[in-house]
């Protein structure tokens, strides 16, 4: 089976990292217009501007692609699912918007050094802005594990997906989803197909 991979919010925790580093620029640029953790983007979590975001990011791109742990378990359950036979596809909407000139083109860069880092295993990377479930379809995915809400409901049309529970998806109840809360659980998952 080919796996679709999704890294923020799957591979890491990308909702303890937007607060704690959100509320963290907030406070520092004096900030305060609320917070709701129920919303995906940045933006919208913290009630900033455009401007703001986009400084925000330009700030902690960085820390995103380099620093940021991986959720526990994800790379030991990846070395699992590769020895059960699967396929590892990471499926990232990553881009290089927020990078500074020096640095653009080098998002995939990161993205592969983090996975090494982190030993996490792959077969390939896809990377990129663009219709995740156009991707699923262009790479033969067979099942794809994501979080973003919109992306778990077009993606679900045409193949199973396992939807990494957050507060941002919580709305999330469709055919073909399975919400998952671990990687553990993701491993169970598979181990149940096989029965």
């Amino acid at each position: 089976m080919r796996i679709g991979v999704d890294i923020d919010g799957v591979l890491n925790d990308i909702g303890q990292w937007h607060y704690s580093c959100g509320h963290k620029f907030c406070i520092e640029n004096n900030i305060d217009r609320g917070f709701n953790p129920y919303k995906y983007l940045m933006e919208e979590q913290f009630m900033i501007t455009e401007e703001e975001n986009y400084k925000f990011w330009r700030e902690y791109i960085f820390d995103l692609m380099v620093s940021i742990p991986p959720r526990p378990y994800a790379a030991k359950v990846l070395h699992l699912l590769k020895e059960m036979g699967h396929e590892i596809i990471i499926l990232s909407a990553r881009d290089n918007k927020y990078l500074t000139n020096q640095y653009e083109n080098t998002m995939n860069f990161y993205v592969e050094e983090w996975l090494n880092k982190n030993n996490i295993p792959y077969d390939e990377i896809i990377a990129g802005p663009g219709d995740k479930k156009e991707k699923c379809i262009k790479n033969k995915i067979d099942i794809m594990i994501e979080d973003k809400e919109n992306n778990v409901l077009k993606i679900s049309d045409i193949i199973p997906v396992l939807c990494f529970d957050a507060p941002y998806n919580l709305k999330v109840n469709k055919k073909n989803v399975t919400r998952v809360f671990s990687w553990y659980h993701i491993y169970k998952y598979f181990l149940d197909l096989n029965k």
